[in-house]
């Protein structure tokens, strides 16, 4: 489950942050993740609680999720589509040559405490 890493790097990320500060609770992580993650509400919840279950500053943490479509760019005719799984040609001109352009993300995008 890559989520319980990724969880765990986004936590330490803030704690590092956040103390730099002189914040010591975090209320809010808003994420940023690309739908082609494949991380579900339910795995997120889990990774959550896993990541946070020895950090005291997180004890009562909420966490808001902006999801980002997926997206590929044709590199033969320029085509740029929006996809729910990776794709294998374009629908355009059906070409293979192609490249992610959204869809993989996974940062934080803010955090708030106290």
């Amino acid at each position: 489950m890559h989520e319980i890493g990724l969880m765990k790097n986004a936590l330490s990320m803030v704690k590092r942050e956040a103390l730099e500060k002189g914040l010591n609770k975090i209320e809010l992580v808003e994420l940023v993740i690309g739908k082609m993650q494949g991380i579900t509400a339910e795995s997120l919840a889990h990774a959550l609680e896993i990541a946070r279950a020895d950090e005291p500053m997180f004890a009562d943490c909420l966490v808001k999720v902006k999801e980002v479509e997926g997206s590929m760019k044709c590199l033969d005719c320029d085509s740029l589509f929006s996809l729910q799984e990776p794709a294998e040609s374009c629908p355009s001109c059906r070409g293979g040559n192609l490249k992610l352009v959204s869809g993989l993300e996974f940062y934080v995008d803010s955090y708030t405490g106290n």
